[in-house]
C-alpha cells in the first residue's frame, strides 16, 4: 500500500500532459487529443453499458481501448489475463472484421474470435496486446517469447494496474524501458514499439 500511495504522489508531481502541454511529438499530440481525450460516445457504448453497471474507472478504461483499435484500425488483438467479458465486448465492436484472441481463460459472455496457446501465434499478426488484472496467472515463458518476437513493432500493448501488483509493475517498468513511445496513466499503461516514431514518456489521466 505504501508503494502504490507513493507512486501515486510520484504520478501527480510528473502529471502535465492531461490536454497535450508540452507534448512535442506530433504522434502523441494526436494520440491524446484525438484518441485519449476524445469524448465521443459511440452507439455501441450505449449498447454494452445497458447490458450491466461498468465502475466508472473500468468504462473509461474500455473505452479507450475501443478507440485506440478504432482510430489505428486494429484488427488482431490479444487479451490475456482478463476476467470479465466486457473488454472483449468493447472490441469486438469495432469491426467486423476484428480478430479478438483470448490467452487466458475462458468466461462467460466473452465474445472472443478465438482462445489461443503461444504456440498458435506462430506467423500470426497482432497489433494490440491488452495485459489485464490477472496476467500473471496466465503468463509462463512461452508467452515471454511471443512478447519478445512481437517487441520489433510496430505493436501498441496496454497493461493494466501498473502500479497495483508487484507482478505488474515489474511488466509495465520493462515495457516502458524498451518500448518507443509510453503513456503512464496511473491505473493502466500504453506503449508503442515503433521505430519509426520519436522515442518518449509521458504521464496523464483520463
Amino acid at each position: 500500500m505504501y508503494n502504490y500511495l507513493k507512486q501515486r504522489f510520484k504520478h501527480a508531481i510528473r502529471f502535465r500532459h492531461k490536454r497535450g502541454y508540452g507534448v512535442h511529438s506530433p504522434f502523441v499530440f494526436d494520440l491524446i487529443t484525438s484518441v485519449i481525450k476524445e469524448k465521443a460516445v459511440y452507439y455501441d457504448f450505449e449498447r454494452i453499458e445497458a447490458m450491466g453497471n461498468i465502475r466508472e474507472k473500468e468504462r473509461k478504461l474500455y473505452r479507450l481501448l475501443f478507440r485506440l483499435a478504432e482510430y489505428f484500425s486494429y484488427r488482431n488483438v490479444l487479451c490475456v489475463g482478463v476476467r470479465s467479458p466486457w473488454v472483449s465486448m468493447y472490441l469486438a465492436a469495432v469491426s467486423k472484421q476484428m480478430v479478438l484472441l483470448n490467452g487466458g481463460c475462458a468466461y462467460l459472455g466473452a465474445e472472443y474470435t478465438e482462445q489461443v496457446k503461444p504456440g498458435d501465434l506462430k506467423g500470426r499478426k497482432i497489433d494490440m496486446v491488452f495485459l489485464g488484472r490477472a496476467f500473471e496467472e496466465d503468463w509462463d515463458e512461452a508467452w515471454e517469447e511471443v512478447l519478445r518476437v512481437r517487441k520489433r513493432g510496430p505493436l501498441c500493448i496496454v497493461i493494466k494496474d501498473i502500479y497495483k501488483g508487484r507482478f505488474n509493475s515489474l511488466v509495465w517498468r520493462q515495457l516502458r524501458q524498451e518500448g518507443t513511445v509510453s503513456i503512464d496513466m496511473m491505473w493502466y499503461g500504453i506503449v508503442f514499439f515503433d521505430t519509426r516514431l520519436q522515442k518518449g514518456r509521458y504521464n496523464m489521466i483520463i
